[in-house]
Parts: C-alpha cells; sequence; structure tokens
C-alpha cells in the first residue's frame, strides 16, 4: 500500500511538471500557425507570387528593347576588304559589334490591356489564397471545438466512474447490513465497469481529436498539442435574428471567393480586348549603332591603325519605323478572339456558380444554425428533468424502494441527456461561428 501510494506522488510529481511546461493552444494560435504552415496555403501562396512576377513582366514590357551583340570573322582566300571595298586574296579578320533598340508605339493597346489582365490575375490569385486561408480556418476551428467538447465529454465520463464508485460503495455498505440483495452489488460492480469503459472510450475520443487538428497544424507529433481547460459560452444569436438573404447580401461584400470571381470577369474581359488589338496595325520605333575593327588587308594597305581608332571612325547608325499591318495569318487572331470570348463566358459562369454556392451555403448555415439553437434548448429541458429524475430515484435507492436496475436506468438516462447536451452546445457554438463568418466576423471563442 505505501509503495503504490510513493509511486503515485513520484508520478503526480512529473506529469505535474511536465503539464507545467506544456504549451496551451489558443485558437488564433492554431489558427495562425495552420495559415504559415499548412501546404495547401503554401500552394496557394506560390501561385500568388507567380500572378505578381507576370504582372511585373506585364510593366517591363512597355519598355524599350535594348539588345547588344558581337561577332569575329576570319576570311580566306579572295574576300571584299571592308575598308577599301576592294577584292583581296589575304587573309582578313573582323570583329564586329552592335547596339540596337525597339519600342512599340502602337499595338492596338494590346500591352495596355495585357498589363491590366495580369493585374486582375494577381488579384483573384490573392482571393484564392484568402478562400483557401478562410477554409483552413474553418477546419481548424471545428476541429479546436472538438477537442474541448472531447475534454468536456473526458471530464463528464470521470465524474460518472466517480458517482459509480459511490453508489457501488453505498450498495456494498447496504448489503453488509442486509438492507440488499447480493445482487445489488455485482449490479453494482457490473455498472461501475461500464462506466470505467465509457472513460477509456472518452480518453480515446480526446486523444483523435488532439491527432486531428495536430495534422491541420501539421504538427509532427500530436503531443506537441494542447489546449488548457476552459469555458466556452454560447455566442451572441444575433445572426440568428437576420434573415438568410440579409446574411447572404452582407457575405457578398466579405467573401474572397466573391472577389476572385469578379476578378476574374474583369481578366476575362481584357484577354478579350487583347485579342481583338490583333486585328489592328502595328507601329515600332528602331534604332541601332554599329562598328568593327578589321585586322589584315586593311593594315597591309595603309599601316597599323589602333583598335579604339577604328572602333571609334566605323561606327555607323540608323533609327527608322516600321509597320506591320495583319492580312493573314492563318485565322490565328480570329482563334484567339473566339477563345477569348469562351474564356469570358466561362468567367461569367464561374462568377454565377460561386454566389449561388455561397447562397446556397448560407441558407444551409442558418436551418443548421437554427435547428441546433433548437436542439440545445430541448437538450436543456431534457437535462434539467433528467436531473430531476435523478435525485428522486436516488432517495428512493437509498431506502431500498426501487431496484438497482431502475436506479440505473433513471442513471444512463441522465447520463445521455449530460452527453445530449454537451453534444449540441458545441454544434450550436460551430453552426454561430459559421454565420458569423459570413458576416465578416473574426473567429474567435
Amino acid at each position: 500500500m505505501l509503495s503504490r501510494l510513493i509511486t503515485s506522488i513520484v508520478f503526480l510529481f512529473f506529469f505535474s511538471g511536465a503539464a507545467s511546461a506544456q504549451k496551451f493552444w489558443t485558437l488564433q494560435e492554431c489558427i495562425m500557425h495552420a495559415r504559415t504552415n499548412n501546404i495547401n496555403i503554401k500552394q496557394a501562396a506560390i501561385s500568388s507570387e507567380l500572378a505578381r512576377v507576370s504582372r511585373d513582366q506585364s510593366y517591363t514590357t512597355m519598355l524599350p528593347t535594348v539588345n547588344g551583340s558581337s561577332s569575329h570573322q576570319r576570311s580566306f582566300g579572295r574576300s571584299v576588304d571592308p575598308f577599301t571595298n576592294s577584292i583581296t586574296e589575304n587573309e582578313t579578320r573582323t570583329t564586329n559589334f552592335s547596339l540596337s533598340s525597339n519600342v512599340t508605339l502602337f499595338a492596338g493597346l494590346r500591352l495596355q490591356h495585357s498589363l491590366a489582365q495580369s493585374k486582375y490575375e494577381y488579384l483573384q490569385s490573392q482571393e484564392n489564397l484568402a478562400k483557401i486561408s478562410n477554409d483552413i480556418s474553418l477546419n481548424v476551428a471545428a476541429a479546436y471545438l472538438q477537442v474541448l467538447f472531447s475534454m468536456e465529454s473526458l471530464k463528464l465520463a470521470r465524474d460518472r466512474v466517480n458517482a459509480a464508485t459511490e453508489t457501488r460503495n453505498r450498495t456494498a455498505k447496504m448489503v453488509e447490513t442486509g438492507m440488499m440483495a447480493q445482487g445489488n452489488l455485482l449490479d453494482a460492480e457490473a455498472a461501475l465497469a461500464s462506466e470505467e469503459l465509457g472513460l477509456v472510450n472518452a480518453e480515446n475520443s480526446l486523444n483523435s481529436a488532439n491527432i486531428a487538428i495536430s495534422q491541420l497544424l501539421e504538427l509532427e507529433n500530436a503531443m506537441e498539442f494542447s489546449i488548457a481547460p476552459q469555458q466556452v459560452d454560447i455566442p451572441v444569436q444575433s445572426s440568428l435574428m437576420m434573415k438568410p438573404e440579409e446574411i447572404y447580401a452582407a457575405s457578398l461584400k466579405t467573401l474572397p471567393e466573391i472577389r476572385a470571381s469578379e476578378y476574374g470577369i474583369s481578366s476575362a474581359q481584357k484577354g478579350l480586348s487583347s485579342a481583338k488589338s490583333g486585328l489592328f496595325p502595328s507601329l515600332n520605333l528602331f534604332s541601332s549603332v554599329g562598328t568593327f575593327y578589321n585586322e589584315g588587308g586593311y593594315t597591309q594597305l595603309l599601316g597599323e591603325i589602333p583598335f579604339d581608332e577604328q572602333v571609334r571612325n566605323n561606327q555607323s547608325k540608323s533609327f527608322g519605323l516600321s509597320l506591320s499591318i495583319p492580312l493573314f495569318n492563318g485565322w490565328s487572331v480570329q482563334s484567339n478572339i473566339q477563345r477569348s470570348r469562351l474564356n469570358l463566358e466561362n468567367a461569367m459562369l464561374q462568377d454565377e456558380l460561386a454566389r449561388k454556392q455561397v447562397y446556397k451555403s448560407v441558407v444551409q448555415a442558418h436551418a443548421d444554425a437554427t435547428a441546433g439553437m433548437n436542439r440545445f434548448n430541448a437538450s436543456s429541458k431534457a437535462r434539467n428533468s433528467a436531473d430531476e429524475a435523478f435525485n428522486y430515484a436516488q432517495r428512493k435507492y437509498d431506502v431500498g424502494l426501487i431496484s438497482f436496475i431502475e436506479f440505473i436506468n433513471i442513471r444512463n438516462n441522465k447520463s445521455r441527456a449530460e452527453s445530449e447536451l454537451i453534444q449540441s452546445k458545441y454544434d450550436l457554438i460551430f453552426r454561430l461561428k459559421v454565420l458569423d463568418f459570413y458576416l465578416g466576423k473574426t473567429l474567435t471563442f
């Protein structure tokens, strides 16, 4: 007996030390950690960064292009001397240098439309990233509530074990005094074993809930996650007082998927304008400057001339305008226009689909929250009635007026009512938070 006591004290000492060092996660910490480490969010962030690079490149396409080139040539046999323009049989070696530039003056506003399209594509990618982040946040909130529910269920299971233990002990005393038959004690032992099994199941459920949220947070070890016991109250139910249509109208102003679909339409419209610009002529301004250095025939006729002097004296410059008029290009411009029109039509359908999906989700969420509230109210009444019935049965059982089977059935009804109340409570909390989410409110408990 003494050794068991010492073992228990040592266990509690180390357990309390480990618990004090354990980090307790808040909901906001969970959400921020998931947004930072979730792989889906990371991939969406990369896609958004790629869209930003494309947008920045669209700016630079409107700037002049500048290119330099250099070449070295050796000629054998009969060739034209680049200085005297005479035929020579000598080997010549020529090095050429050139610098050219080109700028588009007009191309049917194609560059401007392409720039605007890339801007909308980048904004759309940002909203898609926000949409994925919101989805992850809702999943984390649901998982967080599941952990809290499992913790409260575990506490309830422990209370049931304690109550069953007290009942077993009280029954044993009554059997000893002859107030009850031996069978009642056997029934009490069986009821206690059943409650102990329920305690094990509750512990397993809590472990499963911790594993689920740890995976959402991309934690390598579920033991790294722990939530401090806390009282979570049912939030203000103002959203239930609103009509689904009112919540839907508010959600259109806050949800990123709606803004993403709107940017998709704008992008497709600019894409169509860019495709139509292929029907217009394009006007370009070009210029170039070049020089060369020659070895061989020139030095034999006039003597050695330094490299820098040749480069300076052999310069040539040019500039001009080029006009390109599209007459026939294998129907490519018309095909681009057709594809762009179809893309625009598809973007408009996507926007319509997004709005309908949000409306359906809002209506369903409102119905779920209303049903959740009704369920919670009914569960509260059922729990109160079960408590009164149990207290009355407890007094009757203590004086031997009812059998143990009758008593245990009433106690089981009380346990079921308590479990139903806890479950309905957390379900209602989440349903109300979903409505608040559609209204643009922050996820907090």
